[in-house]
């Protein structure tokens, strides 16, 4: 009966993913943002980083919206800012990463986004209403909904069926598009893996681990210590859980010879 009862609900949840994923094809590469959004962003960035505590962040952001913009801030994790979620219906302020609920705030509008990032971690992204929904709305909204999906997915019992395949297969095919996406798509993809539950790998400083490292070079070292231990990585990788869906690309120390 329990068999019968998750047949249903896994496969729609995969049949959607897989929509999801074919249709990340046709708009991930959107036309140039609205100069409106993109402006908006900046100043919501240059505001937030402005206000005098979290508290204040909100308000000081919405001050700089258009009319009907929706805002997100995160902040990174800092000693006397731990991670958490604060703001208004309009601004949402993460300290952290995004999450799913957060993505909703700004698809909510339906318009353009803009978005920018400082070399610091300080993120802003607002949506613009506009008339028309231009190709990157649609993207946001595949991307929520593969999220959204992938979530579902983690709830339902996790038996080794052909189902279950298909959705490793679509979480692991979402990680290998990443590499080859532009700078900005490639952030949005990301933070949304991140919310759904996957983790990125950057095995710095771990001993190397053949079952789920990929090692595409060595470098010697003098130090028996390092020997054996990743010296660093070449590309991120990828897991769900304990189950690594993309391994890091890695160079590995290995020992010098004595007299060389």
């Amino acid at each position: 009966m329990t068999h019968r009862r998750d047949a249903v609900p896994r496969a729609l949840v995969c049949a959607g993913a897989l929509a999801a994923f074919a249709g990340l094809w046709v708009v991930l590469s959107p036309p140039p943002q609205s100069a409106l959004a993109q402006g908006a962003a900046a100043r919501a960035l240059a505001a937030a980083r402005e206000a005098p505590s979290l508290d204040a962040v909100a308000d000081r952001v919405a001050g700089q919206l258009p009319e009907d913009a929706r805002a997100v801030v995160v902040l990174p994790v800092a000693p006397h800012r731990p991670p958490g979620r604060a703001g208004s219906a309009r601004v949402c302020v993460l300290v952290g990463q995004l999450d799913p609920s957060s993505v909703r705030v700004l698809s909510s509008v339906g318009g353009v986004i803009g978005s920018t990032e400082a070399p610091d971690g300080w993120q802003a992204a607002v949506s613009v209403p506009v008339p028309v929904e231009p190709p990157l709305g649609a993207a946001l909204s595949l991307l929520l909904g593969a999220a959204v999906l992938g979530a579902a997915a983690t709830e339902l019992p996790r038996r080794r069926t052909a189902a279950a395949r298909r959705e490793e297969h679509l979480v692991r095919g979402l990680c290998e598009l990443l590499p080859g996406l532009p700078d900005r798509a490639a952030w949005r993809l990301r933070t949304v893996l991140v919310a759904a539950g996957v983790r990125v790998l950057v095995p710095d400083g771990d001993p190397v681990d053949p079952t789920a490292h990929r090692v595409v070079g060595t470098e010697p070292t003098g130090d028996a210590a390092l020997a054996g231990t990743v010296a660093r990585t070449v590309r991120p990788g990828f897991a769900d859980g304990d189950r690594v869906l993309v391994p890091p690309a890695v160079v590995v120390f290995t020992a010098s010879r004595a007299g060389r």
